[in-house]
């Protein structure tokens, strides 16, 4: 403060003690100098990297001389300096690496990293941790292996010199982790019967059955998993890593018996400490497995691991070994569907078990292509991984304030491996599990044919014939037992992103058979008789026999004395709809319409697995259960091809037929129709709806109508994804021609069920109009007529129901039924202004919740229904419609109100209709939106027909005037479409060889020729 005070002649002088205090700082700092320019003088430069990383090295070396190892037994690795000194060394080597620049020669680098490889650092460290003192060493040594392996250059993995010390500190943790004692983690639930090879461990791996006593165990457990997982990641940077890091000419052996794939990997690893250092490939597989279905970080680390062993070693393109290796010596495929059985006879099956959320596949750190939609990746392939170079895991490392040393840090991520490692994984997690890893493996192998073959082979001759089929034969008659199987079948569709996969599952429930279905055959009626005279056995031999000779004497000798052969009359067989069709496709597609009156909603869960199976966009799906019997067909999506402008037509007819058919529109559009449903009901002794003049009927449920706006969008993005999915994942199909066309027993039973739409619960209408929208966003040109043209008009002699026809009978007979409800139009708009309940429980009647109230409407006809059978709609609904008028258009009364007369006009509309008004009235509605929504499709369809025309016409060179002028007659002027396609007829009108889009940006007058 003194600098501040000013004289007259001058600032006035600091005070004497401030000026000692400088002059003794300058006496300091130049002693100091003098001081270090001695030292340099007599000691020379300052140390470089390499002195530092020697010193390091030297001070952990101390430690271990003979004079200190009785008391080295005594401490604990943080009592001493030696994570300090490997952290240390760890920086230095990696400062090295990133700052010096790379030699001419590959293998060339620097000092420190010379020093580390000469004088077999790395190999001392390994005989450190084999005694493991101090306490805790060996464990700080793996991790030190793990960040040493993460950054240094990929070129020095397969040095001896590095590779030969990991593998050497891999056998010794597990040396010590199978050496620690376990608590079994539940005797009575997981008591697993051992292999014939006398294993003390389960055969589901040490992870899953019991839990290490030891705390070091467990730490050890994990970071040797993770130090796995981290080498497959650099090994996985190269194609070629896999010739340089293992050795094939090793001293493994698989041993092929009729064992379980697990002993015999066992059996051939049981004497790894005595093996030499070659083999490790087999090794480290025998340590993956062993901890594939541990719980928590351990279980997600190893099957995390097993990926990326299998990206490893099919990257190679002479990868033949590889695929031998991997089939038959460690027999990975082998193994995880012989898990997959054992365990899907574990989990219950009279009712389905919900998975644990925290039961994941992989840690949450994984960032693999597995987070991506199954559709979503499908398109878009296994791709190769692109390395992203050790820059970045470098600059971390140097960065970070403690890898090693900070002993709370490493507490604190000790405790957190430990909780996980206390979870317990049940049985139908590790099932869900073991499937999604298989699934995994086979779409990371996809472009290997021989794995995926393995892949398909083990699960279709394996775990889907012995373990699928015979839960779903052999419970015809307990249905809580086929619910489960149905459920558990859903879920695992869900999860799955390979379509090898997908197609051996399919191929079993739907069957192999693509051919074209035939129609059933009438039932005859069977005659009387006595059938108490024979076994059912014996009837159904007699009943087999075509001859009537031969039938005769066979029967002479299974009947009893004094019985006569004409006693016994002849049942005719009942013919399948499909001849040597899959009999569980005919099971699954007669639960489709079983009745729920016992609660179990067999109905529901079946065709949930349908939606679900549609959901996939499965080429053998679709060509299975539909498009097979539709034959080869080419042209747009909706019309002829002809005429685009008689195309325009056709859609135009097709959406405004499906509005009409609507219920809240079929009165005025069909009045013919509704009058036919308003005949007399049977048991009724009056009309159903009292007469009136239709031609200028105006009902109270009548609304604005805005069409099918509201869906264009969303299904206009639904079509294009299908169009790209089947343009990149579908290949070209030859369908057999049929004599008579028949649509096939699916879609019939799919299209007979809306005429039940308002009596069966909502959940059932969802699912139904979900997959019927699914099949005609497939755009497959003779299902799309099918769907959207067959009709009794154009085909007036079929025998099997077609969906228009459906669709107009279910409404007409909603809107009839509707005029009998108290009150309909005032319950309707209150349902679409509160949004249809979907919070959907099936089996609880609980009243729509706060939440549920206070969302918009949504639209019900496209809603998958979730594992706890919740149904979230994903698109909304229109606007809510103003207060209802009546004929003389006054407003509707207020709220309903309840009151005795109320309560029985309530009773007499639920005794007409047979069901409640509430289920009534979702029917009504999901029928409304759904005639929307199809005519929204077909727009959509139509739209995606012009715009490949645009496309094509904006390529081609030999495009006619007329073709410019039949497609522009459908556009709005006003819209982009119409101005680019003016743009490119203007320019191959000018026969220019550039087509100038730039006109787009003018105005651009319509062509009136």
């Amino acid at each position: 403060m003194y600098g501040n005070l000013h004289t007259s002649n001058g600032p006035l002088s600091p005070p004497p003690f401030q000026q000692a205090r400088s002059a003794a700082i300058d006496v300091l700092g130049r002693m100091r100098t003098l001081v270090d320019n001695v030292t340099v003088a007599l000691d020379g430069p300052p140390p470089t990297p390499k002195d530092k990383l020697v010193e390091n090295w030297t001070l952990i070396q101390e430690y271990f001389t003979p004079q200190r190892q009785d008391d080295l037994r005594k401490l604990k690795i943080t009592d001493t300096t030696i994570p300090h000194h490997l952290e240390s060394m760890l920086k230095l080597l990696a400062h090295e690496i990133l700052h010096t620049p790379q030699a001419l020669e590959p293998l060339e680098f620097g000092p420190c990293v010379e020093y580390l490889l000469q004088y077999h650092v790395l190999s001392d460290l390994v005989d450190y941790a084999d005694a493991d003192y101090p306490r805790g060493m060996r464990k700080y040594v793996l991790r030190f292996f793990g960040v040493l392996v993460d950054v240094i250059p990929l070129a020095l993995l397969p040095e001896s010199a590095i590779r030969l010390p990991l593998v050497a500190v891999m056998r010794q943790c597990l040396f010590v982790v199978q050496s620690s004692p376990t608590t079994p983690i539940n005797p009575m639930r997981r008591q697993e019967p051992m292999s014939s090879a006398g294993d003390s461990v389960c055969r589901l791996g040490m992870g899953y059955h019991n839990i290490q006593n030891d705390r070091i165990a467990v730490i050890l457990a994990h970071d040797l998993l993770h130090l796995i997982v981290v080498l497959f990641g650099r090994l996985r940077e190269h194609a070629n890593m896999a010739y340089l890091f293992f050795d094939w000419g090793s001293e493994w052996q698989a041993i092929r018996t009729s064992d379980l794939a697990v002993a015999s990997l066992r059996a051939a690893t049981s004497g790894y400490l005595q093996q030499s250092a070659r083999g490790h490939e087999l090794f480290i597989v025998h340590i993956i497995v062993e901890y594939l279905l541990a719980p928590g970080v351990t279980g997600q680390l190893a099957r995390e691991a097993l990926v990326l062993m299998v990206q490893v070693l099919l990257a190679p393109s002479d990868k033949a070994r590889y695929v031998c290796f991997l089939l038959e010596q460690a027999r990975l495929v082998e193994l995880l569907v012989e898990h997959m059985g054992y365990l899907h006879s574990q989990i219950p099956v009279f009712r389905p078990m919900p998975r644990s959320p925290t039961a994941q596949l992989f840690s949450p750190g994984y960032t693999g292509p597995r987070l991506q939609p199954p559709i979503q990746r499908r398109v878009r392939g296994e791709s190769a991984v692109a390395p992203l170079g050790i820059e970045p895991r470098l600059r971390a490392l140097l960065s970070a304030s403690s890898v090693l040393r900070s002993a709370v840090q490493q507490d604190r991520r000790e405790s957190a491996i430990l909780a996980s490692s206390r979870m317990i994984l049940e049985h139908v997690d590790a099932f869900f599990l073991c499937w999604e890893l298989l699934d995994e493996v086979a779409f990371v192998a996809g472009a290997d044919e021989r794995m995926a073959a393995a892949v398909q082979t083990q699960l279709s001759s394996g775990f889907l014939r012995t373990h699928v089929e015979p839960a779903l034969l052999a419970n015809m008659q307990l249905r809580s037992q086929a619910i489960t199987t149905v459920s558990y079948l859903t879920d695992l569709i869900t999860v799955t992103h390979s379509t090898r996969v997908l197609d051996a599952l399919f191929a079993v429930l739907l069957g192999s058979d693509l051919g074209p279905e035939r129609p059933p055959v009438d039932r005859v009626e069977e005659p009387e008789g006595d059938y108490s005279l024979l076994s059912r056995e014996d009837q159904e031999l007699l009943d087999s026999i075509e001859d009537d000779a031969l039938r005769a004497e066979a029967a002479l000798l299974l009947l009893p004395p004094g019985a006569a052969v004409a006693d016994i009359p002849r049942k005719t067989p009942i013919q399948n709809a499909v001849d040597g069709d899959s009999p569980l496709r005919q099971l699954l597609i007669g639960w489709m319409t079983t009745s729920d009156d016992d609660g179990t909603h067999l109905a529901l869960h079946t065709l949930r697995l349908f939606d679900t199976i549609l959901s996939t966009l499965n080429q053998f799906a679709y060509t299975s259960l539909v498009l097979r019997n539709f034959g080869d067909s080419s042209g747009p999506a909706l019309g002829l091809g002809a005429s685009r402008g008689a195309d325009q037509e056709m859609a135009r007819a097709v959406i405004e037929r499906f509005l009409d058919a609507a219920p809240s529109n079929i009165p005025l559009a069909m009045p013919e129709v509704v009058v036919t449903a308003a005949m007399p009901v049977e048991g009724e002794g009056e009309l159903a709806l009292p007469p009136r003049n239709f031609q200028a009927m105006c009902s109270q449920i009548m609304r604005d109508n805005h069409g099918c706006d509201e869906y264009v969008d969303d299904t206009l993005a639904r079509v294009r994804t299908y169009h790209l999915y089947k343009s990149r994942c579908w290949t070209a199909h030859k369908t057999v021609a049929s004599d008579a066309f028949y649509p096939g027993a699916f879609l019939s039973s799919l299209i007979a069920q809306f005429g039940g739409a308002v009596k069966r619960h909502m959940a059932y209408n969802l699912m139904l109009t979900s997959m019927v929208n699914k099949l005609a966003c497939v755009g497959d040109p003779s299902l799309t007529s099918f769907l959207f043209l067959a009709s009794s008009a154009t085909v007036p002699d079929a025998k099997w129901p077609m969906l228009y026809d459906a669709l107009v009978r279910a409404s007409a007979d909603a809107y009839v039924k509707s005029e009998r409800v108290p009150r309909f139009s005032a319950r309707l708009a209150r349902q679409r202004f509160e949004g249809v309940e979907t919070a959907i429980r099936v089996g609880a009647a609980h009243p729509m919740s706060n939440e549920n109230r206070g969302q918009k409407p949504r639209h019900p006809s496209s809603t998958p229904v979730t594992n706890s059978m919740d149904v979230d709609p994903p698109a909304p609904l229109s606007p809510p419609p103003p207060p209802p008028r009546d004929t003389a258009g006054r407003e509707d009364a207020p709220p309903l109100r309840d009151t005795a007369s109320s309560r029985e006009d309530v009773a007499r509309a639920v005794k007409f209709l047979g069901t409640p008004i509430k289920r009534f009235v979702h029917g009504f509605i999901v029928l409304d939106e759904f005639a929307k929504e199809m005519a929204a499709t077909a727009l959509a369809l139509h739209t995606l027909e012009l715009d490949h025309a645009m496309d094509q016409m904006c390529v081609s060179d030999s495009a006619m005037d007329e073709d410019f002028n039949d497609l522009l007659e459908y556009f709005d002027p006003e819209e982009p479409a119409y101005r680019r396609a003016a743009a490119v007829r203007m320019s191959v009108l000018g026969e220019r060889n550039v087509i100038d889009l730039g006109a787009m940006d003018t105005e651009v007058e319509p062509n009136d020729s």
